[in-house]
């Protein structure tokens, strides 16, 4: 008699504890949406005839690359899968934002005021560092609603440049914000 309060109680605790999670899962996206550094990333389609599965767009940017110099003073031999990176990106003269810098395991303490770094990680094991690290952002898709998503794929089977634009928060991590085509704002992501 005594175990069916005891069940409740804890169903009830398992529920708040799961609303807890996902209301700060939802705040915390919508602070970076809200609050980042908003950059400008020019994307490089993956396959062409194959960029709409369900209802998002694999998305592979020019930061994706990290070319060896880059690594700035650090000694690496070779980069496991999933090895945290951290790529300053600077605007270019085109609008587009591009990878100037890159550290590996923490942000270095003595970036400047006004710096960007996106923080991600490696895609798989490497070994040598004589060739470029492929890293992964959380910005590899982009989710649309069903009506959006034909109409991007095909302008991005045309070739029209699309343009990704990403919210980064002061730790690195980035949120896809917007996509533009052509200067033409198609789709904004909402807070909530």
């Amino acid at each position: 008699m005594h175990r069916k309060p005891f069940l409740l109680a804890s169903a009830l605790a398992s529920v708040v504890a799961l609303c807890g999670v996902l209301g700060w899962m939802i705040a915390d996206r919508a602070a970076i949406l809200r609050d980042g550094h908003e950059i400008v990333l020019k994307t490089e389609p993956i396959d062409p005839r194959d960029l709409l599965r369900g209802r998002y767009v694999r998305l592979n940017y020019s930061i994706s690359s990290i070319p060896p110099l880059l690594y700035k003073d650090q000694a690496i031999d070779y980069f496991d899968s999933g090895t945290t990176i951290f790529v300053r990106v600077e605007e270019d003269d085109d609008g587009f934002w591009t990878a100037k810098e890159a550290v590996v395991g923490s942000l270095p303490d003595d970036r400047a005021d006004g710096d960007v770094w996106i923080r991600g990680e490696t895609r798989f094991r490497m070994a040598s560092t004589n060739t470029p690290a492929f890293v992964l952002y959380g910005i590899e898709r982009f989710y649309t609603p069903e009506h959006v998503a034909p109409e991007i794929e095909e302008r991005m089977r045309d070739r029209a440049v699309t343009e990704i634009v990403v919210a980064v928060a002061d730790d690195g991590r980035a949120q896809i914000k917007a996509l533009r085509q052509d200067g033409e704002t198609i789709f904004t992501e909402r807070l909530f």
